[in-house]
């Protein structure tokens, strides 16, 4: 009797002893199924504009353009989700500044200055500057501005181009800086004589809206346009991610498709010299 009882009780053991071990092996499967399943996506903010035709622009409440393309394109090949915050040039430099945004998507250049407190990723486009001027007026070259009202976008790369121009050459150009307004239009209404701009962009607007303006054709200067970031060491790790993808895309033919697209002309190789 007492030998059943010894046994019955060994039995007992093994029987709880087998339960949790087999309970334990089935609670560790979801486990290591959500450790091999789960991705963590990376949430990238994009600062951009509502109004600058054909980079940047919003249509029917969706934010579109060359620049936009691009970024879906580098998020499609990186597993990114990406967010849009719409705000005018002068304050997107702010916002990144501030870690509002990581990134600017608005045909912004490469400069010294920005080189000190920005990382930039691999230039994505080459952008030609030049003067707009209407049809019939008599400006033929960049001599014929001077002593005029020119019209630049206020604290890019065109306002600071256009006062080094101007000093250079001693052209005296009254210098008339705009946040958002249409330029071209300025240009067209004779408020001012002449823009300063982006040529890509000054082409495609006068095509679009039909206005009746013309490049000089001085072409005196262009920019190098890539995406910068906040010099953070745990930011240099997802900007050279960047930069390989736009490589990748230069090499596929990808961002020559789009810059196509867009502006009619491939802008993403860099000009001979």
């Amino acid at each position: 009797m007492k030998f059943k009882k010894n046994v019955l009780f060994i039995l007992v053991v093994v029987l709880s002893v087998t339960t949790i071990l087999s309970g334990c092996q089935g609670q560790s499967k979801p486990e290591k199924a959500v450790k091999a399943n789960s991705t963590e996506t990376k949430t990238l903010i994009v600062g951009t504009s509502a109004s600058y035709y054909p980079w940047a622009f919003k249509k029917d409440d969706v934010v579109q353009g060359f620049e936009i393309e691009v970024w879906n394109e580098i998020a499609k090949r990186n597993g990114y989700k990406l967010e849009f915050k719409l705000a005018k040039f002068s304050g997107l430099v702010g916002m990144l500044d501030a870690g509002k945004i990581d990134t600017i998507a608005h045909q912004m250049s490469i400069t010294d200055e920005r080189l000190e407190k920005y990382y930039f990723t691999e230039p994505y486009a080459y952008s030609y500057y030049d003067f707009a001027v209407k049809k019939d007026s008599e400006f033929q070259n960049l001599k014929d501005l001077e002593g005029k009202k020119v019209g630049c976008w206020l604290g890019g790369n065109g306002e600071r181009t256009l006062r080094e121009l101007n000093e250079k050459e001693a052209l005296n150009i009254d210098i008339i800086t705009y946040d958002g307004a249409p330029i071209e239009k300025e240009v067209e209404i004779g408020r001012i004589d002449a823009s300063w701009q982006g040529e890509i962009k000054t082409l495609s607007t006068i095509k679009q809206a039909n206005i009746d303006l013309r490049m000089i054709g001085s072409r005196p200067f262009y920019e190098v346009n890539a995406y910068p970031f906040i010099k953070k060491d745990e930011k240099k790790e997802l900007v050279d991610e960047i930069a390989a993808t736009i490589k990748e895309m230069h090499k596929d033919g990808t961002l020559e498709k789009i810059s196509k697209k867009w502006f009619e002309i491939d802008t993403t190789k860099k000009p001979k010299e």
